[in-house]
């Protein structure tokens, strides 16, 4: 029973379209093990839009609580935040995250070019492989430069709104970057996400493949990797735990032996 680690609900992520209750509801008839609610956090976002970005984490607990009162006995409902990541950003997250009981904390990066490119696509008049290399060299130096986190989110996000003709990342894409990033992962002890919410974005696209090239997730192995984690990044109900067996049997294939979740900020594991 998969634990799907990255989700929002609509009652702290301005771009959710689901509550608590009906996230909860979906996920169990799904056969979820249970799902962790990561709400964004965009401190100091910089593009104009109308959605709530940071939330009130003393707020948060209250609720979180009541949630899970709703949750069956058996259902796993974890505390989690999806820290948004600018580099003056760093200390005071790192000074705020262990003053609450988070389970589970996960570090992304939406911006490039000081933008989200869901709202400014200009980054993609780059070349494919200067701009993924670009990004995922940001997301070495993000990963350097904090600590108090858990899992890094979509390390594929700036492929999701790309219009080349093969938009999917892939290491030959930016080998130095992978080397770097992958590495300073391992030497940090963090887990890697896999977001399904990106394999869908590819499918969607007509991308043959659409699970994540297998040269990443090998050389993530070769250098010592081993903490995957599973993450639809759900904003409604449709997408629950979506392609997580699929995604689960072609990691197993790949030589990895276990999914990570995180309690406590402590890592568990699921075996494949």
């Amino acid at each position: 029973m998969w634990i799907d680690s990255h989700n929002h609900t609509s009652h702290f992520s301005g771009d959710a379209r689901m509550t608590a209750e009906e996230l909860i509801g979906a996920a169990v008839n799904a056969k979820l093990g249970g799902v962790v609610i990561t709400e964004h956090y965009e401190a100091d976002f910089p593009d104009e839009t109308e959605r709530i970005m940071v939330f009130s984490i003393d707020s948060f607990f209250p609720a979180f609580s009541s949630w899970k009162r709703m949750a069956p006995g058996d259902f796993l409902l974890l505390a989690g935040i999806e820290l948004g990541y600018q580099p003056h950003l760093a200390a005071a997250f790192d000074a705020m995250i262990p003053k609450y009981p988070f389970d589970s904390v996960i570090l992304s990066n939406h911006l490039f070019g000081g933008h989200d490119p869901y709202f400014n696509r200009a980054c993609y008049e780059k070349s494919k492989s200067e701009l993924y290399s670009a990004y995922i060299h940001e997301l070495a130096d993000m990963v350097d430069a904090c600590d108090e986190f858990d899992i890094v989110g979509h390390y594929d996000y700036i492929a999701r709104y790309a219009q080349y003709p093969d938009m999917k990342m892939r290491y030959e894409d930016a080998p130095v970057a992978f080397d770097r990033f992958l590495l300073s992962l391992i030497t940090k002890g963090k887990s890697l996400e896999i977001n399904t919410s990106s394999v869908e974005k590819l499918r969607v696209r007509g991308i043959e493949d659409p699970l994540p090239d297998r040269r990443i997730l090998t050389r993530y192995r070769e250098l010592g990797g081993a903490r995957v984690t599973l993450g639809s990044d759900s904003h409604d109900v449709s997408t629950l735990g979506i392609h997580f067996d699929k995604t689960a049997e072609y990691i197993k294939s790949l030589g990895f032996e276990y999914l990570t979740y995180f309690v406590d900020r402590k890592a568990r594991q699921i075996p494949l």
